[in-house]
């Protein structure tokens, strides 16, 4: 059989050299082939595998190769490594501190990963405030001392009311508008929102009221991007899938288009409009919600964006409590339809979400209750360190490593110009005997 695969011998060092595998390295125990997408850089009586693995993985070196070819799928070969100019000290040295950075990286993974432990409790615990919040549970003493609160059923009653009052303001206006008169029994083709959906929804405290977002808000859909709406001369800024993350928005990178007036009397955001991302292919991620607070004048959404606008009595900061909630999450997932892998919702689907409703009063102290503990969790979070904190401190010790500052220096080694000229002089000793070339790798090492 014909193979590109290269054989390999145990500790041996293999670089890949395809992105996004380039700067991988990895040094096996056992002997075996490998894909020709790496390179296999031998054993050799100059440089210990194990050295070559850890300096291979610093930071001038990943740069150097980073930036040597460019393109969809970059390949780098030995020939172009060979020209990387390094340090190297005696070979027992590199022994001692292949040995030290092993012990070392070892003690920084086990504190990444302990790390990564408490971000995970963190995250979970963030997870169950929301959903204590949402149950009624994180306010169950403030109940007992506010029995007379108002119920959310007449909370509710008021916010249909209006939302009828308003329908019928815009058809008489319209009509007017058209100078029509209205028809008859024209009231009766007023479309009533949909009610909350599920047959098992959980029991919720008293004065609390199961309800849909239907009934409590004004659901829109963003515009879709086309080459028509290129910016020309009446472009706006919108907000796409990228600045809508859970409970924060990212608003340093807008993208703008070109609007009609009306389009824009639409669509236009306003101070504590919900934001629901339409799509994503990550089941975790569809639905996740942020608050516009009003950060950019003139701003629209794209069409993978959905808008709720919250009647008067619903607190945008609750219904984002429980939209990023695990039940208002639970909800969302249960309602997103999967194609391909790609979890999607709609204007009609988000209508018919189900959110319990707390009296307004309530809905301000959940509100506040959950601001503090978030600022708790917070303050702690930000005393553990990050993953870009980790990676600047094992780059910080392969630096000290590789300037011959982690290690005190043996005067007895043999120097490394000592060693390399030996193998100079072996090498040509064996080349001019006729001997079997060396590995291409290995001689140019």
């Amino acid at each position: 059989m014909k193979s590109s695969a290269s054989a390999f011998k145990r500790g041996d060092v293999l670089y890949g050299r395809l992105r996004p595998y380039l700067n991988k390295v990895y040094q096996p125990d056992f002997d075996g082939l490998c894909s020709g997408e790496f390179v296999v850089m031998p054993e050799n009586p100059a440089v210990s595998g194990a050295f070559l693995k850890h300096r291979l993985n610093a930071l001038d070196f990943v740069d150097f190769a980073s930036h040597l070819n460019t393109g969809d799928r970059p390949r780098v070969d030995f020939r172009q490594l060979r020209s990387f100019t390094l340090v190297l000290p005696p070979k027992e040295e590199q022994t001692r501190i292949a040995g030290r950075l092993a012990v070392l990286l070892d003690d920084l993974a086990t504190g990444i990963a302990a790390l990564q432990r408490c971000q995970e409790k963190l995250t979970r615990y963030r997870a169950s405030v929301l959903q204590t919040a949402v149950a009624g549970n994180l306010t169950a003493d403030w109940r007992k001392r506010h029995p007379n609160v108002e119920p959310a059923s007449k909370l509710l009653q008021r916010i249909l009311t209006e939302r009828r009052r308003r329908w019928e303001q815009e058809q008489q206006r319209a009509y007017a508008e058209k100078g029509r008169a209205l028809p008859k029994n024209w009231k009766a083709k007023y479309k009533e929102p949909v009610e909350p959906e599920g047959v098992d929804l959980p029991p919720v405290p008293e004065h609390w009221q199961w309800v849909s977002i239907d009934q409590i808000g004004a659901i829109q859909g963003g515009l879709q991007k086309s080459p028509a709406r290129a910016p020309k001369r009446h472009h706006y800024p919108y907000l796409r899938v990228a600045n809508v993350h859970r409970g924060a928005l990212h608003l340093d990178e807008l993208h703008r288009f070109e609007l009609t007036p009306d389009e824009l009397l639409q669509l236009r955001l306003e101070t504590g409009d919900v934001l629901l991302v339409e799509g994503n292919g990550s089941r975790k991620e569809i639905g996740r919600c942020a608050i516009w607070n009003g950060e950019v004048e003139d701003c629209v959404h794209q069409n993978h964006i959905i808008r709720v606008r919250l009647a008067k009595g619903v607190l945008p900061q609750y219904a984002s409590v429980f939209l990023n909630s695990p039940m208002g999450q639970l909800a969302i997932q249960q309602a997103a339809s999967s194609t391909s892998g790609l979890y999607t919702l709609s204007v009609k689907k988000v209508k018919g979400l189900s959110i319990p409703l707390p009296p307004v009063s309530e809905q301000r102290a959940i509100v506040d209750l959950v601001a503090r503990q978030a600022s708790s969790v917070d303050r702690v979070g930000e005393g553990l360190a990050t993953s870009a904190q980790a990676d600047r401190l094992r780059q910080s010790i392969l630096h000290r490593a590789f300037a011959g500052n982690l290690l005190p220096q043996d005067p007895n080694d043999e120097p490394a110009s000592r060693l390399l000229d030996r193998i100079a002089r072996e090498q040509g000793r064996r080349q001019q005997k006729g001997a079997v070339r060396m590995p291409t790798n290995l001689r140019q090492i």
